[in-house]
């Protein structure tokens, strides 16, 4: 990798009207179509982007002469892994990090494997960095923190969501790794390969979403049994207080009666180690999201029970013809 960078001209200077893209989110597509055209004529093969208020930051590869945009927690992987790689001392449990309920498991696997903790929040920096604090208050040393949505927080430094910060310990990290899609292969060689497929659900009618949250929780008492040939094996409702796995089924995050937010576990089958995924409502618009995640040692059956569990909630939870799934699926 060489030791330059260059800058997308129509993009540099501060514009409120954001005229280049449709909208000023790198999540987005289209977001980095500019900097990928830009890269392609300069012949370089790796983007660094941030939000216009530099707290989101997203990375891109050209690999195998086609561009890969990396997902919020393969960016939040690679960091976290880089800051445990660069520790000088032995972690013990009081190494934290953190990640919300709509993340992947990759840092926790990696986490059960190396010696260190990590803890979820529910979603947005407002928790991270309340319980960031609060650890560290006991002692706890938290060492990153990061939630699939391109936010990545690193302590020591800026105790909030920072783009600029996570770009420059991306950049540091890249003088090692070479290719940070490379490093990431070798990541899921080791640690198991965590296909994700988040999506949403948007409906006309803003009541819709209640109805379709209580239809769910009324398939089977107390919760659904199974879900297609796959058995349920701990059920988490943010809504109306309840999880399975916990003691007095009491969950270990906070609960709120104006939230719609399910997370369901099922168990692996013959080609996976099983599946989680989360179905919570939008606070700002009528969506329903959907965090899913199959983990297996091989990336096709991950990716495939991922895809098959989509198809299945797709047809027999969210089949009402007035929600429409977002356009990438609508072909499933």
């Amino acid at each position: 990798m060489t030791n330059r960078m260059t800058i997308v001209d129509q993009q540099a200077q501060p514009n409120p009207d954001f005229p280049t893209v449709k909208y000023p989110n790198p999540e987005e597509k289209g977001a980095l179509d500019l900097a990928i055209s830009t890269a392609d004529e300069k012949n370089i093969r790796l983007i660094l982007a941030n939000d216009p208020d530099a707290d989101r930051f997203a990375v891109a590869e050209k690999v195998a002469n086609h561009w890969h945009q990396f997902t919020g927690d393969q960016v939040g992987v690679l960091l976290a892994y880089w800051i445990f790689s660069s520790m000088s001392s032995q972690l013990t449990t009081d190494d934290t990090m953190l990640t919300t309920a709509v993340s992947s498991q990759m840092l926790s696997n990696i986490a059960e494997v190396e010696g260190f903790t990590v803890r979820e929040t529910l979603t947005g920096f407002k928790w991270l960095g309340n319980v960031a604090q609060d650890l560290e208050d006991l002692g706890k040393r938290v060492h990153f923190a990061y939630e699939e949505a391109l936010g990545y927080m690193i302590p020591s430094i800026v105790s909030d969501k920072d783009g600029i910060t996570a770009a420059a310990m991306f950049l540091s990290a890249c003088s090692t790794w070479g290719s940070p899609w490379a490093q990431l292969q070798k990541l899921y060689e080791k640690y198991g390969y965590f296909a994700t497929t988040n999506t949403y659900w948007r409906s006309s009618d803003v009541t819709k979403t209640e109805s379709v949250f209580e239809a769910i929780r009324n398939l089977e008492q107390p919760f659904p049994s199974h879900v297609g040939y796959r058995r349920v094996t701990r059920w988490r409702d943010l809504t109306t207080g309840y999880d399975s796995a916990t003691e007095a089924n009491v969950p270990d995050l906070p609960t709120s009666a104006s939230t719609q937010m399910i997370t369901c576990w099922l168990d692996g089958s013959d080609f996976d180690n099983g599946i989680r995924f989360t179905i919570r409502a939008s606070g700002t618009e009528p969506k329903i999201k959907l965090y899913l995640e199959c983990c297996s040692k091989h990336q096709g059956s991950a990716h495939k029970g991922a895809v098959e569990t989509l198809q299945y909630l797709r047809h027999s939870w969210f089949h009402d013809p007035i929600l429409q799934i977002e356009d990438r699926f609508a072909d499933t």
